[in-house]
């Protein structure tokens, strides 16, 4: 092999690695009624580490985002904003949702339109719309990794592949089209059950009920005992007369 064609080789080798573009690893971790996200990127361009180290204020809620906006806005609320930190090449973003407010995720909702979290007194349910379109917005974007770690039994999901706890799915330019389906337990029979507060105050009530009959049967119990005394006494008052 010639000198010239060694050099062309290393130069495509060069190119390539340049304009590779981006990864994205998504990080969810479901704690009692919190969801913990974290979203890695990692650049794998030189444009794309330089991009990196902009000053990132991200808001955290999909009705405030603007994938236009620039990183260095200072008029948002730094309290609805991405914690962030950079290392190396390494972008990580972080922020705590409950579940009721999950839905509005903006790193969520940049893959996928729909986002859904219901719980209720048996489930916790999360799905997504069935395609993911991040890469059609962010055409660097060469694949997305999604872990989502459970603190509870799961008995439905469809991830790509399962590691104990943490359920993964796999998403890239060609591989797309697949929601995410997650069914978790939220039975009374182990430690993770959420009651609703209307089934709490309903428990409470039908105690306070329990202790009324009681108490007016008490009530009861004594009237009667009372008044046969008094019709006791009355007999011997009659009596000697």
């Amino acid at each position: 092999m010639g000198k010239n064609n060694t050099k062309k080789i290393i130069l495509l080798l060069i190119i390539t690695l340049l304009t590779t573009g981006c990864t994205c690893e998504y990080n969810l971790k479901i704690e009692n009624d919190t969801l913990k996200e974290e979203v890695i990127l990692i650049s794998e361009t030189t444009n794309e580490k330089n991009n990196f180290s902009n000053k990132w204020q991200i808001p955290i809620y999909k009705d405030d985002f603007n994938i236009g906006l620039d990183p260095d806005n200072s008029n948002l609320d730094n309290t609805n904003i991405y914690n962030y930190k950079l290392t190396n090449n390494k972008l990580t973003f972080d922020n705590t949702f409950a579940v009721s407010n999950y839905y509005s995720s903006t790193a969520a909702s940049i893959c996928y339109n729909q986002v859904s979290v219901n719980n209720d007194y048996n489930n916790l349910v999360i799905s997504t719309s069935p395609n993911a379109t991040c890469f059609e917005k962010y055409p660097d974007l060469t694949e997305v990794i999604i872990n989502i770690t459970v603190d509870r039994p799961v008995t439905k999901h469809n991830a790509d592949r399962v590691n104990n706890k943490t359920y993964t799915w796999i998403l890239s330019k060609n591989n797309s089209n697949k929601g995410i389906t997650l069914i978790l337990d939220n039975s009374e029979n182990n430690n993770y059950y959420l009651p609703s507060n209307s089934n709490s105050n309903q428990n409470n009530t039908n105690k306070h009920d329990y202790t009324m009959y009681i108490f007016s049967g008490i009530l009861l119990i004594v009237f009667l005992i009372g008044y046969a005394i008094y019709k006791k006494i009355i007999g011997k008052d009659d009596s000697m007369d």
